[in-house]
């Protein structure tokens, strides 16, 4: 682990996060992902400036580190489309990137959108009016459709052994839950998934617990529901996804099974207890903490700015562990700044926090690569542990 000292620092996350401050922000910030699918991602601004009327909204673009190529696309239907684009160095995958998106985001609802998802006529009215209307209202989820227009999702609840029901899917019933208006269910999918900004970051965003991918939107709501908030369904607003266009280039299929088997594991020992007695008794939610959630700021004191340096990202491995709990005991004394080998949301920082118990108070995160390495004189300590998995 690497101590340092440094006087400032500038970071492109510092410079996203500026933009917070501009006057006059939008209502609505739609949050898009993309990896290596520019012509996808194309398509779906495309779609979005078309069929997204009547509200004063952005376009955030999250790059998850693509290759060159896909990257040069990207910029050019960002530029064609007015959206703002955040590029990382590596893909971060989906939580940790709509977290990212989240934080930089300028309006008060967000709304998390697929890149593989092609909006249509008249989507955004009633899913706006869901979430300001509906009774304690946490999310709101589109109804999913095949290109083809079969439905692939009305919803979806978890079934007491953690694995989840989608209704439409596979042809399960799904005629309940397709009458028209609002239906509270456990979980929709995050392909397009309209929050309070504020409310995904007093929650705590999507888990990095759950990466590389699955279960971390299920895990969202059910922490929304633990804060006595609602998901809704919007049947009759439909949506075109394409469903899992990023995943099946990424995984092989049985390293996609793999995954998806662990974070199910892992769902379990969170939620396991509750969602098994709840259908006969009266199973208590487990209880989570909001997130004190505030935007990244320098240090008040330049010359009490603690610089903490550890390798890869910011992770649940025994590395940061020591990094965390430093931070933690030194909160009162500095101002602590973590750097990682690449980009990092805040979310992250306080789901690891929370998950070896520490409170950090006030603390910034920068990316090695943007601070400048002859501002400060570096002591090294040794540290046991290696980077490991998150």
């Amino acid at each position: 682990m690497e101590v340092a000292s440094i006087a400032r620092s500038q970071s492109r996350m510092n410079m996203v996060m500026s933009e917070n401050t501009k006057e006059n922000p939008p209502y609505l910030s739609i949050v898009v992902l993309n990896w290596n699918l520019g012509r996808m991602t194309q398509e779906c601004l495309a779609s979005i400036r078309t069929h997204t009327l009547g509200v004063e909204y952005e376009i955030v673009v999250v790059d998850n580190g693509s290759n060159p190529d896909e990257k040069s696309i990207v910029r050019r239907a960002c530029n064609l489309h007015n959206a703002r684009l955040i590029e990382l160095n590596q893909n971060l995958y989906f939580g940790e990137a709509n977290n990212i998106g989240v934080e930089a985001a300028r309006g008060q609802l967000v709304l998390l959108l697929n890149n593989d998802v092609v909006v249509t006529p008249g989507y955004i009215g009633p899913l706006l009016h869901a979430l300001e209307t509906a009774h304690r209202a946490g999310a709101v989820g589109a109804e999913l459709r095949y290109p083809d227009g079969r439905l692939q999702e009305a919803g979806g609840y978890v079934r007491p052994d953690g694995w989840t029901i989608r209704h439409g899917l596979a042809r399960s019933p799904a005629n309940v839950l397709s009458d028209p208006g609002l239906h509270i269910v456990d979980y929709c999918s995050a392909a397009c998934l309209l929050l309070r900004r504020d409310t995904f970051l007093e929650a705590g965003g999507f888990d990095p617990l759950f990466d590389p991918g699955y279960f971390e939107d299920v895990d969202l709501m059910l922490r929304l529901r633990a804060m006595g908030l609602f998901t809704y369904y919007c049947a009759g607003t439909a949506v075109i996804h394409k469903e899992s266009a990023t995943s099946k280039t990424l995984w092989s299929s049985p390293r996609r099974t793999a995954i998806i088997h662990r974070n199910h594991r892992k769902f379990i020992e969170r939620w396991g207890e509750y969602i098994a007695g709840r259908v006969f008794g009266s199973a208590p939610l487990p209880h989570f903490e909001r997130i004190r959630w505030s935007a990244q700021g320098n240090a008040p004191d330049p010359a009490r700015n603690l610089f903490l340096r550890g390798p890869g990202l910011i992770g649940r491995n025994q590395t940061w562990s020591h990094i965390v709990q430093v931070a933690g005991a030194l909160r009162n004394s500095v101002h602590v700044t973590f750097v990682a080998d690449e980009a990092c949301s805040r979310c992250r920082v306080y789901a690891i926090a929370r998950a070896w118990k520490q409170d950090l108070g006030e603390f910034s995160v920068v990316r090695a690569s943007d601070v400048d390495q002859q501002a400060y004189n570096t002591k090294v300590f040794p540290c046991a542990g290696s980077p490991g998995e998150n």
